[in-house]
């Protein structure tokens, strides 16, 4: 799950306008406001580089997630279909009896109870 955050962050972090010099009659006037717009241009790459890092660890996060989810699911159908493999008598004598089977004499013997 890619993300676009440069994208992203130009809608979340808007950037100040940098000052035109031309706009200025005073040298003093124009520095002072331009050292204003790279401080306030650095907090704002500051806010964004660590917004994105937060993001990408949530994206890692939610991907081990699904990956867990995942690998529980696909553990509990190989389970299934070893099981069924097992017993297929049990799910015979389920279907003749239109009831479950609590313990197949077959699986007793065996010492494997069926769920």
């Amino acid at each position: 799950m890619a993300h676009d955050y440069k994208n992203e962050a130009v809608e979340k972090f808007l950037l100040p306008h940098q000052p035109d010099e031309g706009n200025y009659t005073l040298r003093v006037a124009y520095e002072t406001t331009h050292k204003a717009y790279r401080c306030d241009h650095t907090h704002v790459m500051e806010a964004h580089k660590q917004w994105k890092q937060h993001e990408q660890i949530e994206d890692v996060h939610h991907e081990a997630e699904a990956a867990r989810v995942r690998a529980v699911a696909d553990k509990e159908h190989r389970e299934a279909a070893e099981w069924s493999k097992k017993c297929p008598h049990v799910e015979e004598a389920e279907e003749e009896a239109d009831m479950p089977v609590e313990h197949c004499k077959q699986c007793i013997a065996k010492g494997t109870l069926s769920l």
